[in-house]
């Protein structure tokens, strides 16, 4: 593990379908909402239906472009890229997993702090994602800077190996029970009193039948 200690990797590992996304995004906009001074949020959100967002190659650029920029102007290891692939007449290539490694390095240097949000890290492409694991391990461990790692993810032993030495909290479908029950009871009484349940012509027992039903079937999700 790095020697500092705010050089860590935050791991709430999830099963399918109970809220990987939601956590995440819930973070991303609690910090776009308030941004701590000194420190740049960049983030991703991976999505194993769209080619795209499943490619390490992918969001390790997209990570770059965000963290390209600073008040304005594009920093210096952007700029000397751009320069050397102008000179060679290679502008129309993308940059290389290898390229954006050592990128993100020099980039997450000219801030104090730097945390990434990547969420759904298990929809990676699974043949491809140890590169992209790597990736992330490179960067925290090379970056003169803090560099903080926030990831959801399901728990493939993959991911978990890769990052057996960081911090994590494993959040299960029960943690959140009564969340799910207190929403359960509140829609379904709604949906009572707007008629678009039964015409509203349900009793108190066949109500509290179907929030029985619903809160248990529901598994977290």
């Amino acid at each position: 593990m790095p020697s500092s200690l705010g050089r860590t990797l935050f791991l709430p590992v999830r099963p399918a379908g109970a809220g990987k996304t939601y956590v995440a995004s819930r973070v991303i906009d609690s910090y776009l909402s308030d941004p701590a001074p000194e420190s740049k949020l960049v983030y991703f959100y991976c999505n194993r239906t769209e080619e795209s967002r499943r490619q390490p190659e992918s969001i390790l650029r997209a990570l770059v472009r965000q963290l390209a920029k600073s008040e304005g102007e594009v920093l210096e290891p952007v700029v000397g890229i751009y320069n050397g692939r102008e000179g060679k007449g290679q502008l129309s290539q993308c940059l290389t997993l290898a390229e954006c490694q050592d990128l993100l390095v020099q980039l997450t240097d000219a801030y104090p702090q730097t945390t990434i949000c990547i969420d759904a890290l298990d929809e990676v492409d699974h043949t491809k994602r140890l590169k992209l694991l790597h990736a992330l391990k490179y960067l925290v461990e090379r970056s003169k800077n803090v560099v903080k790692i926030f990831a959801t993810t399901r728990m493939d032993t993959d991911i978990l190996l890769q990052f057996e030495a960081f911090p994590r909290i494993e959040l299960q479908p029960d943690d959140n029970v009564a969340d799910i029950n207190q929403f359960v009871t509140t829609t379904v009484q709604e949906a009572i009193e707007q008629e678009q349940l039964l015409h509203g012509d349900v009793t108190n027992e066949l109500r509290d039948e179907i929030c029985k039903v619903l809160c248990e079937r529901s598994k977290g999700m």
